[in-house]
């Protein structure tokens, strides 16, 4: 029996969860800035639920983005950490996927069904990203996750009609926003499918997607701190 760990922390957001076969062990908290007290605490209590240990770990998954650049950075480094201990093979999955999985989850959406998940990147921009409901239950992307202004973001609304906005719309006038963090419940269940695909990687072959530079996150802490 495959046992997969899942680690989220790319939003306010923090979550883990641990598939073994048929049965899932999830933890979600929105505490945010808490990330890095929260995550391996997390991590502690799903395995120790399960009467397992990290070393019976088959892989694990982790969102690579976009998302915030600090909340990245502690997934990805609890993930890391584990896979080079622990010689475990990565699945990587976009943020604004697992958003849209967890809005299917969620929502209770139809297959067909368009969802665009949104999140706030400041400085007036959002990663957006689209996705549709296929039969076999998957969110397939009509498009890359993009960094858009918020004029840019509303006429790709209004291109692809979609069912569901979720995320977080920050300044981006939404009336019907669907207020939705990723949650690596759903997350799981992705890196699941893929496992069983052959589609997990080493750890040292992932690299985070933050669609905006990280010249513009230390401009963001210069100018915080001045």
């Amino acid at each position: 029996m495959t046992s997969v760990l899942a680690i989220e922390t790319s939003t306010p957001a923090c979550s883990v969860a641990l598939r073994m076969g048929d049965t899932v062990i999830s933890r979600y908290c929105e505490e945010p800035r808490s990330h890095t007290k929260l995550v391996m605490s997390m991590v502690d209590k799903v395995l120790g639920q399960a009467s397992i240990k990290a070393a019976d770990l088959h892989g694990l998954a982790v969102t690579l983005g976009p998302g915030s650049f600090t909340g990245l950075r502690i997934g990805f480094a609890t993930v890391q950490g584990l896979a080079f201990g622990l010689d475990l093979p990565v699945v990587a999955v976009s943020t604004l996927q697992v958003m849209a999985q967890t809005a299917v989850r969620k929502q209770g959406l139809e297959v067909g069904e368009i969802i665009m998940p949104i999140l706030d990147a400041r400085m007036g921009e959002f990663n957006c990203g689209c996705y549709r409901l296929e039969s076999n239950g998957d969110c397939r992307a009509l498009m890359q996750d993009q960094l858009l202004t918020a004029e840019k973001a509303l006429q790709l609304i209004n291109q692809y009609q979609p069912h569901a906005v979720v995320g977080e719309g920050g300044q981006l006038e939404m009336p019907h926003l669907i207020d939705l963090y990723p949650d690596a419940l759903d997350l799981v269940d992705i890196a699941d499918a893929k496992f069983a695909q052959g589609l997990a990687q080493p750890i040292d072959s992932i690299e985070l997607i933050y669609l905006r530079g990280t010249d513009s996150w230390q401009k963001r802490k210069r100018i915080r701190a001045s």
